[in-house]
């Protein structure tokens, strides 16, 4: 069975995101902006799933998974009670369920952003200061996109609908320090549905900043 589903997924995998995706924008540009946001959850889950299923050295990104994951929680959970490091804001409904207000699923982000900007990174620069900042950079590229939608898609809002600064250099800092602790065996890893999960997620939010 399992091999079966990492069949499907080293073939299908991409195709099936693309999918996702490619619908989501149609739906969410028309009228059904929250139905099809209330969803995300599910599609992070999937893409990870997809991320680990073709992976060859799924122990080593097991740890980077709980490493990123409790590092962008902990991040998230620090600022929506303090508002540092990213500034105020509160999450709303679309993200599924929290504890403390943070939602569970923003930790796979976490990952997913940090292990698909790394596979990136690592393709064009081979010290490890160099990768942990482009790939830190590349996410902040990815959210810069990403934040002002964010309320118009039911993720989060920010005090007085205003994007802070401190919010990308929060975002930074946070990313930098969970890509300083990628490990070193994940190094030599090619996964193809990480690769490309990153421009189709840029692609993806670009393009709802225009039709948003």
């Amino acid at each position: 069975m399992l091999s079966k589903l990492q069949d499907f997924a080293s073939r299908y995998g991409l195709w099936t995101l693309g999918v996702i995706h490619f619908f989501g924008v149609l739906v969410i540009s028309g009228s059904n902006t929250d139905f099809w946001a209330s969803f995300t959850p599910l599609n992070l889950l999937i893409a990870t799933a997809f991320v680990f299923m073709v992976a060859t050295k799924m122990r080593s990104l097991a740890v980077f998974f709980f490493l990123s994951f409790f590092i962008g929680y902990l991040a998230e959970l620090l600022g929506t009670q303090t508002g540092f490091p990213f500034g105020n804001y509160q999450y709303l409904q679309n993200l599924g369920p929290k504890i403390m207000e943070v939602p569970l699923i923003i930790g796979v982000n976490w990952f997913l952003m940090a292990y698909a900007s790394r596979i990136w990174a690592k393709r064009w620069l081979g010290n490890h200061l160099a990768q942990a900042l482009l790939a830190s950079l590349l996410m902040v590229g990815v959210d810069f996109f990403i934040e002002p939608i964010s309320a118009d898609l039911g993720f989060w809002q920010w005090e007085n609908d205003i994007i802070p600064m401190e919010n990308y250099f929060g975002w930074l800092g946070v990313s930098f320090l969970v890509q300083l602790l990628f490990p070193s065996s994940l190094q030599g890893e090619s996964n193809a549905i990480a690769r490309w999960y990153l421009p189709m997620i840029f692609l993806f939010f670009l393009i709802l900043n225009f039709t948003l």
